[in-house]
């Protein structure tokens, strides 16, 4: 085979045009439309296909993608509105939840910082109280342990002579040994009421042992009336002053 038989094969295919190299066919208005439309609810193809439609012009007329692309737009216009509004709330309602997230969040650190600053001044005030109390009672403590030590040395160091002294003397009478009875009565005596009634005895010595207070009451006829009964004897008087206290009748 020749040069000039290849190159003329080679034109023969280059003449004929392949299936690929076919030209496509156009898309109809109908798929242009549909195309256009695709994914969308039937109510948005709906919206759209009004909008377009009233413009008069037919389906075949190639304006009339351009008003369906129009019409889509001036529907997402109008569908734009009450989206952004719906977003709107959704964010004013999220800030309003997270406001309040942070409000609470700061009220319950405040509360816990008042808390601690509370603790801490009552810590505070109390070791400022514990100081005052050591420092008053202290120097009372220290005085008082050297207030009873130095009795504690007074008392083992006195002699017994000036104890007795200052007791009154002591007696050449010893005992070690005492009844509860005895106890008992040399405690009255001892007592204010046990010196009264010794002071009584003194100052009407001889005048109620030889019963003459009696005598003088029944002479005087003296009625002595005790829990609503009249007492006729058993009754005398007696001097209750120490004579340089006692008045007389001139």
């Amino acid at each position: 085979m020749t040069s000039k038989e290849v190159d003329a094969d080679r034109v023969d295919e280059d003449f004929f045009p392949t299936p690929s190299d076919q030209t496509a066919v156009p898309l109809t208005p109908d798929k242009l439309l549909a195309e256009a439309l695709q994914g969308k609810s039937e109510a948005f193809k709906r919206r759209v296909m009004d909008f377009a439609l009233s413009s008069g012009l037919s389906q075949d007329d190639p304006l009339f993608l351009v008003l369906v692309a129009t019409g889509q737009l001036e529907a997402m216009l109008k569908d734009a509105p009450d989206t952004l509004q719906l977003l709107f709330k959704n964010w004013n309602r999220d800030l309003a939840r997270n406001l309040e997230l942070v409000e609470q969040v700061a009220v319950e650190r405040q509360k816990v910082a008042i808390g601690r600053a509370a603790h801490a001044l009552i810590h505070k005030a109390q070791l400022a109280e514990g100081r005052k109390i050591l420092t008053a009672v202290f120097p009372a403590a220290l005085l008082l342990f050297f207030i009873l030590g130095m009795g504690f040395i007074m008392g083992m160091s006195v002699p017994p002579w000036i104890a007795g002294i200052l007791g009154g003397g002591y007696t050449n009478v010893q005992s070690n040994l005492l009844t509860w009875n005895e106890l008992e009565a040399m405690n009255w005596a001892m007592s204010k009421e046990g010196k009264f009634a010794k002071n009584l005895i003194e100052w009407n010595k001889g005048y109620l042992e030889n019963g003459q207070c009696l005598k003088d009451v029944q002479k005087l006829g003296i009625v002595l009336s005790q829990y609503g009964r009249k007492a006729k004897s058993g009754h005398c008087l007696i001097w209750a002053t120490p004579p340089d206290k006692r008045k007389f009748v001139e």
